[in-house]
């Protein structure tokens, strides 16, 4: 797992804005005051089918492609902590 040290927090930021942008989108329905201290699984009970697709729309979003080989249901807690594992693990662009 990378090191939250060396996380940009400028991306960072956008990851959690992007994330609780997404949300209603990947849930299906009106989400109201999302941070980056959501819980997605127990706030917002998202399943780990629709994590893996809040996983690709940020892809899309952020047009990069993020390492999921690590990602494990813990890096799921919070808006916070999938934001710490997304732009730690964000595979570098094409050149």
């Amino acid at each position: 797992m990378s090191d939250t040290a060396t996380i940009d927090p400028v991306l960072r930021e956008q990851v959690v804005e992007t994330i609780c942008d997404l949300l209603p989108r990947v849930l299906k329905r009106e989400v109201a005051g999302a941070s980056e201290s959501t819980t997605l699984m127990d706030d917002l009970g998202m399943s780990s089918t629709t994590g893996l697709e809040l996983v690709l729309e940020l892809e899309d979003r952020l047009e990069r492609e993020i390492s999921v080989e690590d990602l494990g249901r813990d890096n799921f807690e919070t808006v916070g902590t999938l934001a710490d594992y997304v732009a730690g693990n964000l595979l570098p662009e094409d050149e």
